[in-house]
């Protein structure tokens, strides 16, 4: 009897563009889809991507590498439980950080203001050229493949796998301008995978987009948390043990979430919203609950010793706080299948609410301290003159595309040539955004040096 987890998708969403499969391949389409995209050298190059700090800070940070693979394996299994096929959602987590940008998001927010900056300098429009966003970068790397001086479909992925990382479903602008994940170069391609979406959904992701995103939430919120404790940056302890602390820390977490609007000021009629004095007894309840998460920090000296006991209070908080946030969602419309735009994922408001609070502190004690404002301002800078740099080795009279990897250089070349030139200079900025995107954390940095001159010999430096 086949599972009926295997079941339940349509041939819309089981289709290519163009359908190139072996048909005598034993694997589920749904099953190829995921084999193709964890021998990509966007996945491989995560390992060297920023997580919350730069991969080699120490051996116990994840990097974004880990922090996907740890993703993939809760949206495989939440994606199980609640009926949704598992190599789809599986499959849309392990690409969901492929146009991460090296250093972050501050790597990305430069990228992005920087191709804004010279699209205006270079006379077009910036939403024509579409910013950068890494999301819109993943949708991109898998859509589209360069071959000499033509674009072919990348990784030629169903709809369905598609249609799960798309987490904006929209272009820069037409939403949000703050996430999207479509640029105008692949607007077809977009409206290919969004074509059996119904009008009244246009703008809502499907259901295995939203377990995997949920699942990428709870890890970023769990997994960082535990980081951080061991580290030394977070005094979980300190937390569980001190009434006093947990009332200077919910001010703190109070203080930041009415600077960004984060807040309602009445009881909200919208469950993903809440008051101040929701957000400080969530928090206080979460570490001060008898048989809670944090109920083994309770007789610890202070931060992370290495001891059997330190390890098995992370071990317990762990457990407990994925358990939790994992198992408390469920499809919203129980009669209805979980599949793609046929169901929604229901977050009850006490799991978005601990996920929150669990994500503010790592931004109060760690993201938003001045060590951390100071490294980023160097990794800002690196980013903006790397693309500079190149932006302005293709736009010069004479342009010189030999700074650039082998094979962005026939590409290059072909749209140096056009006759049509504002087009043409839309598919530039984007391939020089697609070079400098795509680098490693090391790799950024080491070619800013090689490029401002700042290396002693670097021929035999590779790349």
């Amino acid at each position: 009897m086949a599972d009926p987890r295997t079941t339940g998708y349509t041939d819309e969403d089981l289709a290519r563009l163009p359908d190139r499969d072996d048909p005598g391949d034993y694997r589920h389409p749904f099953a190829r889809d995921y084999d193709r995209l964890v021998h990509t050298t966007a996945f491989r190059r995560l390992q060297g991507k920023t997580g919350v700090v730069a991969p080699g800070e120490a051996d116990f940070f994840r990097t974004r590498l880990t922090h996907t693979i740890e993703v993939s394996q809760l949206a495989r299994r939440l994606g199980w439980k609640l009926g949704a096929h598992p190599d789809v959602v599986e499959a849309a987590a392990i690409m969901h950080d492929f146009g991460h940008a090296p250093f972050g998001h501050v790597g990305e927010e430069e990228l992005n203001d920087a191709i804004d900056d010279t699209a205006r300098a270079w006379g077009l429009d910036p939403d024509a050229v579409g910013g950068y966003e890494g999301n819109a970068q993943t949708f991109r790397l898998v859509t589209v493949r360069l071959t000499g001086s033509t674009a072919q479909p990348g990784l030629n992925l169903t709809r369905a796998t598609l249609d799960a990382a798309i987490k904006y479903p929209w272009e820069r602008g037409e939403v949000s301008t703050r996430k999207w994940c479509f640029y105008p170069t692949e607007r077809e391609l977009a409206a290919w995978v969004r074509e059996p979406v119904a009008d009244e959904r246009r703008h809502t992701k499907s259901f295995e987009a939203q377990v995997m995103e949920w699942a990428d939430d709870v890890a970023y919120a769990v997994h960082d948390l535990e980081d951080f404790f061991l580290a030394g940056s977070l005094p979980l302890a300190l937390l569980t043990q001190s009434g006093s602390a947990r009332e200077q820390v919910a001010a703190q977490l109070v203080e930041r979430r009415q600077r960004r609007g984060k807040l309602s000021t009445t009881p909200p009629s919208n469950p993903a919203h809440y008051t101040a004095s929701d957000l400080t007894a969530a928090f206080e309840e979460l570490f001060t609950e008898p048989q809670g998460p944090f109920e083994g920090f309770r007789t610890l000296s202070g931060e992370f010793d290495g001891s059997l006991e330190s390890r098995q209070a992370l071990r317990l908080m762990r457990k407990r706080l994925i358990n939790r946030l994992v198992h408390s969602v469920a499809p919203r419309d129980a009669h209805a299948p979980p599949r793609r735009h046929l169901n929604d994922l229901a977050i009850p408001r006490d799991a978005r609410l601990v996920d929150d609070v669990l994500r503010d502190l790592l931004w109060v004690f760690v993201i938003e301290h001045p060590r951390m404002a100071t490294y980023q301002h160097g990794q800002r800078r690196i980013v903006r003159e790397l693309f500079q740099m190149h932006a302005d080795a293709v736009r010069a009279d004479r342009a010189d595309v030999s700074v650039f990897p082998r094979d962005l250089q026939p590409p290059l070349r072909a749209l140096l040539a056009s006759s049509d030139r504002a087009n043409a200079d839309v598919e530039v900025l984007r391939l020089v955004a697609d070079h400098v995107g795509a680098m490693t954390d090391d790799g950024a940095a080491r070619l800013h040096r090689r490029m401002t001159g700042h290396v002693d010999r670097g021929f035999s430096d590779l790349l």
